[in-house]
């Protein structure tokens, strides 16, 4: 009996093996490449069944085991012929059957469908082996189509589905998923989506599409589908909100793919145009449901939550992971409750689009420093002055309409939140004067707290009651409960109409008292937030009903509490604390490392802002003096010998009096000392031109070292001589490139820039200047270009 052996990507496989039980001519076999990744046992079968195969066909991927496979078939006695497809067409030249045979056999596998591969095998048979056997030739299936469960066809077309799907007058969500899982039958997550949903009354456009355009093959691709059937003729979007199901770019094309720099923002292009929010959920290729929910720290990041942050999508909550089947088959499933929450998240972002700005609930969340003076540290943010950032903000929400009074500016935001002590209690605050001070905005009860704790689960609640006692907190090992008066958790922050202005609360301590002693994430980083933190976050999403969180400034802890790293469970705390409030988050842009963990972790959408205006250190007082009194000796040391003595004395003398004489190092005997630390005697047996010449080295370090001149304020360019420190800031680094304005000034001036920088503390013997120095004569130059430039742009700089 003719044998065929078929090895696949996983993708593949099980339509592959569904196709093959219904053939009965022939004896079909088909291996799953992870499987024989995964077990050494079962390549080894699969090598001898290869070995005796009549037809060998291969859908070529990236895994190890190709390379096994292609040995055996090296090293020769194979008698099957070889066809060989892949998403490379390098991979084709594995076969050594005729080119028409491949390209029918691709023609049949991409359109897909069960009918379509058991014709593929009949074909093979026939055309390969030569059994004389009857097949029928690939059935053109719809490449893209609107899908409901429901409904007995696909629809081609947007407006027959909307002829069919009889519109409420409600919201619309619109799904995008990959034409894959409705080809293979394998729609259960779409489903449950959908169903979710439409219990909550809204309207759903679920549309699937082939990932990639292909002129050849007549697919549309899944940006163009967005385009075509999610926005209107009149060029207004059809749906409130958008889920992204799948990874690819949507601008991906057979010309363009993946490794093109320019994808990613033809994606972000076609979601301008649409704009609504754009949802891209998370799920698992690799992991099964039961691993997912077993490992504490999930890092299964690539291909569905790193890759599609290039087009600014948000929340990254998984929803689906693998279920194993009996026979190697997978199957991409829902995770029920993940489902629920996202359907949750969807509807509080549709709620916030819609609700009129008068009506609107904002929380601005000012960072808390844990265990570095609380009070004096309220509202502290890496390069951001929060305190004015968010009065600036509010003000601006006001003229939007917004029920909001703000306060005059940072400083009075900032006095009113300590002269009514709302914060949390520490080392001068108690939660007697909390409350006494008008510091809290709610006092919620126990029961109300259970009510929301009770929906943890178990095994989260435990972990709290084991750290904090039970609710809503109890003395336990010397640790007084968190924040708790006359039995109720406070609830701290200030009023200014629908918005409110609150410090975070504290992660890991409970009490007034700051001796390291109560403050558990000194010594258990793992330790879950007290039961006031969890309620403070339940509050604003269940009582008080906020239409978004805004987190200020660089950085808070929400996103740093225990919990997966990524694709996180209703048991991981910032899950748990962000609840499904959209939560949007003021961060500084030069920490994308830091921004990403609150995106994945907290589901926050980044509002980077610029940075603090930067200008250079330059030189002061006795620096000055020593830079004044080197360029004199360079000057004399030839020419007049007595002056150049006096001059050493004097230099080295100013050194000391500058306090530099510790950082400068210097040979001697043979190691690398500090100036300090020699005597009077052992100065002297230095070469005093490499004293010259290391002082020379770290005066051009202080003065071209860049430094912070302020703090930066939200939505604040800079203006006048800020402006031109900020520009030139970013236009003062060399970055490579064979031009650039620090590069040509330096010519012009008669210098290779790459030569001063190297050698900084050179001396140049025409001017007498060190290199360090001449560098910061370029950049006041360059400065000069940049200042003259905006003068002919702007009128008053």
């Amino acid at each position: 009996m003719l044998k065929v052996v078929a090895v696949v990507w996983q993708s593949y496989y099980n339509m592959l093996l569904k196709a093959s039980k219904d053939i009965k001519d022939f004896s079909v076999k088909v291996y799953s490449v992870r499987a024989l990744e995964n077990e050494p046992e079962k390549l080894d079968i699969a090598l001898r069944d290869i070995e005796d195969a009549d037809i060998l066909f291969f859908y070529r991927s990236n895994e190890s085991v190709w390379e096994k496979i292609e040995r055996k078939l090296k090293e020769g006695g194979i008698k099957g012929k070889v066809v060989c497809l892949g998403h490379d067409p390098s991979y084709w030249t594995l076969s050594d059957v005729a080119p028409e045979i491949i390209g029918k056999a691709y023609s049949y596998l991409v359109i897909n469908g069960e009918k379509n591969i058991k014709n593929m095998f009949l074909f093979l048979a026939s055309n390969v082996a030569g059994l004389d056997i009857h097949y029928e030739e690939p059935e053109q299936i719809p490449w893209e189509g609107v899908y409901h469960p429901d409904a007995e066809k696909i629809f081609t077309s947007i407006d027959e589905y909307m002829d069919w799907y009889k519109k409420k007058d409600a919201p619309t969500v619109g799904i995008l998923f990959s034409r894959h899982y409705w080809i293979n039958g394998n729609t259960e997550v779409e489903d449950l989506l959908i169903r979710e949903l439409e219990a909550k009354g809204f309207n759903v456009i679920a549309a699937f599409a082939y990932s990639v355009k292909d002129d050849a093959l007549g697919t549309k691709g899944s940006g163009e589908v967005v385009l075509e059937w999610f926005i209107d003729k009149e060029g207004k979007p059809r749906i409130d909100a958008m889920v992204k199901l799948i990874s690819f770019f949507l601008g991906t094309s057979r010309t363009k793919r993946m490794d093109n720099t320019d994808i990613a923002s033809d994606g972000v292009e076609i979601l301008k145009k649409l704009d609504v929010p754009v949802i891209s959920p998370v799920s698992s290729y690799y992991k099964t449901i039961e691993e997912w929910e077993k490992e504490e720290l999930n890092l299964d990041i690539g291909w569905s939550v790193a890759l599609p942050e290039f087009e600014g999508v948000i929340e990254p909550l998984i929803i689906s992971a693998q279920v194993e089947g009996s026979e190697d088959e997978r199957r991409k499933m829902p995770i029920k409750e993940r489902v629920k929450k996202l359907a949750l998240r969807i509807e509080r972002w549709i709620d916030l689009r819609r609700t009129p700005p008068h009506q609107r609930k904002i929380a601005f969340i000012l960072h808390n420093n844990p265990c570095a003076s609380v009070e004096a540290t309220v509202g502290s943010a890496a390069h951001l002055d929060s305190l004015e950032s968010v009065v600036r903000i509010m003000k601006r929400m006001k003229e939007a309409g917004y029920n909001v009074e703000p306060p005059e500016d940072g400083k009075a935001l900032i006095d009113e939140i300590m002269n009514k002590k709302a914060i949390s209690e520490f080392r001068w605050t108690t939660v007697e004067e909390i409350a006494l001070k008008g510091g809290a905005l709610a006092f919620v009860d126990k029961e109300k707290y259970l009510k929301w704790f009770n929906e943890l689960p178990e095994k989260t609640r435990l972990r709290m009651i084991e750290a904090w006692g039970e609710p809503p907190g109890e003395h336990k090992n010397g640790i007084p409960p968190a924040m708790v008066y006359d039995g109720k958790i406070v609830i701290t922050g200030l009023n200014f109409g629908n918005v409110l202005v609150m410090v975070q609360p504290k992660r890991g301590c409970a009490g007034a008292r700051c001796d390291g002693q109560v403050c558990k994430i000194l010594h258990d980083p793992d330790v879950p937030p007290p039961h006031q933190y969890v309620a403070t976050y339940k509050w604003l999403s269940r009582e008080f009903k906020v239409n978004a969180i805004v987190h200020v400034g660089t950085h808070g802890n929400l996103e740093f509490l225990p919990g997966k790293a990524v694709g996180l469970s209703n048991a991981c705390f910032p899950d748990i604390g962000i609840d499904t409030v959209p939560h949007l988050y003021i961060y500084n842009a030069d920490n994308p490392p830091e921004g990403t963990i609150a995106k994945r972790r907290s589901y926050a959408v980044l509002v980077d802002h610029m940075q603090t205006v930067l200008t250079e250190g330059g030189l002061y007082s006795e620096l000055l003096e020593l830079e004044r009194l080197l360029g004199e000796y360079e000057d004399v040391k030839k020419k007049e010998p007595a002056r150049k003595h006096a001059l050493e004395h004097l230099i080295i003398a100013e050194i000391k009096k500058a306090k530099i004489d510790h950082e400068i190092k210097i040979f001697h005997n043979a190691r690398k000392v500090q100036l300090s630390s020699l005597t009077h005697e052992e100065l002297h047996q230095i070469p005093f031109e490499k004293i010259v010449e290391e002082t020379h080295g770290k005066l051009s370090l202080i003065r071209n070292t860049q430094i912070q001149d302020g703090m930066h304020i939200f939505g604040d360019t800079p203006k006048g001589e800020r402006r031109v420190d900020f520009i030139y800031s970013i236009l003062r680094y060399d970055s490579g490139d064979e031009h650039s304005l620090k590069k040509e000034v330096a010519r012009l001036l008669g210098y290779e820039l790459s030569e001063l920088l190297s050698h900084q503390s050179k001396i140049d013997p025409i001017t007498g200047k060190s290199y360090g120095a001449i560098i910061e004569e370029i950049d006041r130059i360059g400065k000069e270009i940049v200042r003259e430039v905006l003068n002919q742009q702007y009128v008053g700089l």
